[in-house]
């Protein structure tokens, strides 16, 4: 007595290849295949019929509740590898006590030529993408040298130091003709090196940022806010005497203190020098008088203010603001 090579399967289906049928257990290991189904397979990666199911997924058929005479899912089947040769074809699948009974028409010719256009639209798109990414990347580089032959910083907006030298030669000369008040202020963020190499440039440059926009929202329209160098900034107070610098000095301070930018864990805080512009004095000067009070609050614990003297041992650092204010 002769055995079916089909226990399952009616033998009949065997011939068909323009169909493809199979029965595959829930470990994803092919119990019976039809010629159509073995052919579907066969220039396909090595592996379980689990593997080579891309859409829909092994696991989304086992786990899928049937509906009317025990369907699971009808529709589009690919079968593959990710990346790599895939077969797409339109069937359905089964349950079938613990297997999964999966018919399908193997006439797939239409199916193959969308998803190969379909994946050259995907390279094409990839490609749009990386251009996109340059010409973004070039139009931002263009911007920064725009802001720059403007005398901006590119990365926090505020004008640079020469544009400060400009301002200050100007209001020296209205100082020697008026006699009116001029101070600059100069703060260096505290221990910004560490910062950088603890967190990463990219924290660096938000902290950079944050300070500019509080200095731009805590002083008057009539001040100059620059970015002084690497991890400083100077505020130019015109019609300021050394008591008004003093206050606003200190008050940029508490107010810095006041911020926690995540992921720091410690508040964020800077060391303050102020001077007042001296007859006869020159830009330079006054610049180096309020960058020595800057070394001074360095030198004396950080996050405070100094006013600069006339000579470094008049230099004096002021406290008690805080609770003046």
């Amino acid at each position: 007595m002769s055995h079916s090579p089909f226990p399952f399967l009616p033998p009949w289906l065997d011939e068909f290849r323009s169909v493809a049928v199979a029965l595959v257990g829930r470990d994803g290991q092919i119990i019976e295949a039809n010629q159509g189904f073995r052919t579907l397979m066969a220039d396909l990666p090595a592996g379980s019929a689990a593997e080579r199911f891309i859409e829909p997924r092994f696991s989304q058929l086992l786990g899928a509740g049937p509906e009317a005479k025990g369907e699971v899912y009808h529709g589009l089947i690919t079968l593959g590898a990710s990346p790599g040769i895939r077969r797409t074809f339109s069937g359905k699948v089964y349950h079938s006590g613990e297997m999964l009974f999966v018919a399908a028409e193997v006439d797939i010719a239409a199916f193959e030529k969308l998803q190969g256009e379909a994946d050259r639209l995907g390279q094409e798109l990839d490609a749009v993408k990386q251009q996109l990414t340059r010409r973004n990347q070039a139009l931002k580089k263009a911007l920064d040298d725009l802001k720059e032959r403007r005398g901006l910083d590119g990365l926090t907006g505020l004008p640079l130091r020469r544009r400060l030298d400009e301002r200050m030669d100007q209001e020296i000369l209205r100082w020697e003709r008026y006699r009116r008040p001029l101070a600059l202020v100069i703060l260096d963020i505290d221990d910004f090196a560490a910062v950088n190499g603890d967190y990463g440039r990219e924290t660096g440059d938000d902290i950079l940022v944050h300070v500019a926009t509080i200095l731009k929202q805590s002083v008057r329209s009539l001040d100059f806010t620059v970015r002084y160098g690497g991890q400083e900034f100077a505020v130019m107070l015109p019609e300021t005497n050394e008591m008004g610098a003093l206050i606003v000095a200190e008050r940029l301070r508490m107010e810095l203190e006041s911020q926690i930018i995540l992921p720091l864990v410690r508040p964020l805080t800077a060391s303050f020098g102020v001077a007042m512009l001296m007859s006869g004095e020159t830009r330079d000067e006054l610049c180096r008088r309020a960058e020595r009070a800057v070394e001074h609050s360095k030198a004396n614990g950080k996050d405070c203010v100094t006013m600069a003297g006339v000579i470094g041992e008049c230099d004096h650092i002021y406290r008690g603001m805080k609770e003046a204010l």
